[in-house]
């Protein structure tokens, strides 16, 4: 007797829409599928119009048909071409600390650079040289306005005294 019972509550739990219908679970699943593919979509947008990857070129062929021209900001550089050098600065727990900035330009970007220590404490030293030996990578081939390093190898200070550099050489650059 308490057998049929049972079995009457489980029939009537599936007549009244408890359980779960097969059009239910079919649009569940299409409902986690569009989510999942719209939010994927949007993360590959985001990431292919980042900065680093989008480039602009425009060649002589295409500069007539965009209608740029020679004197257009996109193939003009504010920047004259040479080798600048400043001293940056910048303060470290220690105290002042100083390092020599030496940039080539050509069109704006940097061609090459080096980085001379002069730090005086054994710690602005170290970090000073680590900041020397990684830096370049992250800078050459770059726009020097788009220059602007954070922390090198671990070096968190030497970057303040490079990009103080790069602001000083700019305003030499200047045409």
């Amino acid at each position: 007797m308490e057998d049929s019972h049972i079995s009457e509550g489980i029939q009537s739990e599936e007549k009244s829409g408890n359980s779960m219908s097969p059009k239910l679970v079919v649009g569940a699943l299409v409902i986690i599928l569009v989510v999942a593919i719209v939010g994927f979509g949007s993360k590959n947008k985001t990431n292919s119009q980042s900065p680093e990857r989008t480039q602009l070129t425009i060649t002589p062929d295409s500069s007539k048909t965009m209608g740029a021209s020679a004197s257009s900001p996109l193939s003009a550089s504010s920047y004259k071409d040479n080798t600048y050098s400043a001293q940056g600065e910048y303060v470290s727990p220690g105290g002042d600390e100083h390092l020599q900035v030496k940039v080539t330009l050509k069109d704006g970007l940097i061609t090459d650079a080096e980085v001379t220590p002069e730090a005086t404490r054994p710690n602005s030293i170290k970090f000073q040289g680590i900041f020397a030996s990684n830096f370049k990578p992250l800078v050459v081939g770059k726009n020097i306005d788009e220059v602007k390093l954070d922390k090198v190898a671990g070096s968190s200070l030497s970057p303040k005294g490079f990009n103080d550099a790069i602001e000083k050489i700019k305003q030499q650059a200047k045409v």
